[in-house]
């Protein structure tokens, strides 16, 4: 399968391109909508602030791009951002998100440490986090993983062809590179 890795202006790229290839991918980092299109599958990568993702898919000519995928039910994998950002809205900041999933982003509660750093289970395996905002589907039938910090938050949603998840599989070891095979092969 060749995936894509949508250079988005932000996110760890070069460690998500790794972890595909350990996967067993072929693997491009581009913003270009050509190259995009002639890929199997596309994953928008985390790290960033919700507003800056959105502004920075808007400046490349991505947004549409993004959403069209979706639509034409191709595999989309969004990590963390890439994750929060298929929603309607997020408290960090005013822009709208992608809407292709209905919810919102909220802030982590105060009553724990944030971000939210280091390992913690989803569905009883271990992957690690890096996070202040968290997803709050409005269609919690989407939701196949829960996780806990402060609040209980989806950690990983599927819905038709988009897989999401919070944590991040390419800083997850061998269970993070599972993860990836298996979105492999059932995309």
């Amino acid at each position: 399968m060749n995936v894509c890795v949508l250079d988005h202006g932000m996110g760890n790229l070069r460690s998500v391109a790794k972890a595909f290839e350990a996967a067993g991918a072929t693997v491009s980092v581009s913003a270009d909508p050509a190259h995009v299109a002639r890929c199997d599958a596309l994953c928008v990568p985390g790290q960033g602030i919700f507003g800056r993702c959105m502004s920075g898919l808007a400046e490349l000519g991505l947004t549409d791009l993004v959403r069209g995928w979706v639509a034409d039910e191709r595999p989309y994998l969004g990590i963390c951002l890439g994750m929060q950002v298929l929603y309607d809205r997020s408290e960090e900041g005013d822009q709208p998100g992608l809407g292709v999933l209905p919810g919102r982003v909220t802030r982590l509660p105060n009553t724990v440490p944030v971000p939210h750093m280091g390992w913690n289970t989803v569905n009883e395996t271990y992957f690690y986090f890096d996070h202040s905002f968290a997803a709050q589907p409005d269609e919690e039938s989407t939701v196949t993983g829960w996780c806990e910090h402060g609040a209980r938050f989806a950690a990983r949603v599927d819905s038709g062809s988009i897989t999401g998840v919070q944590f991040h599989p390419e800083k997850s070891g061998p269970d993070g590179i599972a993860l990836l095979k298996e979105w492999i092969a059932d995309s």
